[in-house]
């Protein structure tokens, strides 16, 4: 038998005898033992049953008077070899990779597009995949709604190059820009390259079915703005702050972006570099989508050598979110310092 039912038949028997502080009693006890029955038989919280709360995709921080946001299309799990090593060392790839504490069979690579607020102009730098490569992607525009910004809102964007994980979210799903309001701006020599009858990837160590798609993918989504576009040259001011750095090799005119308002500076850096492992522990790997992999080597080295000297702030596409650091010399190698975290933009 229950306490509380004992309970409640001493109440009864209480009254039955007319023990006024008997029940007065009784009564107390079983207020008690009815708040202990509830608490005990309160439901407990299992933490795998909750609905889970996906991380931030966005980071937001100032370069001077520019609010500036890393904006997370996704992330892709692949193995390094043959595509992003292809003419390293296998055990060499390894030892970086476990180095890190990575899996050696697991390369994470982040797709990490830039949104810049001059003031004067809303800037995207990069798309995103979009849906060309797969549904581990295609985040872009809802983490851009997760800090206030519509597709609509965009009125500049800057394309490093033509390859499908930086131009694919131009066309979104219903096939209609994603960007609607916006002026497209992509160096002259990569819309030449990207644009012509015939295009040779020959140069590129990966499937050939992988090269005809990188030709589709840049083919639909630049004929898809061509009314919309302009070309800018090496060294040009595409919207005031922001000047096109000419960074050739992984694409014939692949462009960085240098971001300068007030004291403060951002460089951009696209493909010029991929992760830390490879491309700055030994800068003179290549990945097998490089077109020109000398070239790309003598870019790379140029540029880690500008943002090291001038100790500038460098946002890295493919780096782990939120892909925001610094770059600093280590013999004849570079290293990775994340930038601090901040709470508050």
């Amino acid at each position: 038998m229950s306490l509380s039912i004992r309970l409640v038949r001493a109440v009864i028997q209480a009254v039955q005898r007319s023990h006024f502080r008997t029940i007065i009693k009784t009564m107390a006890f079983l207020l008690i033992a009815l708040i202990l029955t509830l608490s005990m038989k309160a439901p407990t919280v299992n933490a795998a049953h909750e609905e889970s709360t996906p991380n931030a995709g966005a980071y937001q921080f100032q370069v001077g008077s520019f609010k500036v946001a890393t904006i997370s299309d996704g992330l892709l799990t692949l193995p390094p070899l043959p595509t992003y090593a292809p003419t390293a060392d296998p055990i060499e790839v390894e030892r970086a990779m476990v180095e890190r504490f990575w899996s050696p069979s697991d390369l994470s690579l982040y797709f990490n597009a830039t949104y810049v607020d001059t003031g004067a102009h809303q800037v995207l730098i990069d798309t995103g995949a979009g849906i060309e490569l797969g549904a581990g992607l295609a985040k872009l525009t809802q983490n851009l709604r997760s800090i206030g910004v519509q597709p609509q809102d965009i009125d500049t964007v800057i394309i490093t190059h033509a390859h499908p994980d930086h131009l694919g979210g131009v066309v979104s799903l219903d096939g209609q820009l994603t960007f609607p309001n916006a002026r497209y701006y992509i160096s002259a020599a990569e819309w030449q390259f990207w644009t012509t009858p015939t295009i040779d990837l020959s140069s590129l160590i990966i499937p050939e079915a992988f090269k005809q798609g990188i030709v589709a993918s840049a083919q639909k989504h630049l004929g898809a703005i061509a009314n919309k576009v302009s070309q800018f040259q090496p060294n040009q001011e595409i919207v005031p702050g922001i000047t096109a750095i000419a960074a050739p090799g992984h694409t014939p005119g692949q462009s960085a972006l240098q971001i300068k308002s007030e004291a403060s500076q951002l460089m951009v850096t696209a493909d010029v570099f991929f992760n830390e492992a490879f491309d700055l522990e030994h800068p003179e790997w290549q990945t097998g989508f490089d077109f020109n992999p000398q070239q790309a080597a003598e870019t790379r080295r140029r540029l880690l050598d500008q943002v090291t000297q001038d100790r500038t702030m460098v946002s890295a596409y493919h780096m782990p979110f939120p892909a925001v650091g610094h770059i600093r010399v280590r013999g004849d190698r570079y290293e990775w310092e994340p930038t601090l975290w901040q709470f508050e933009p």
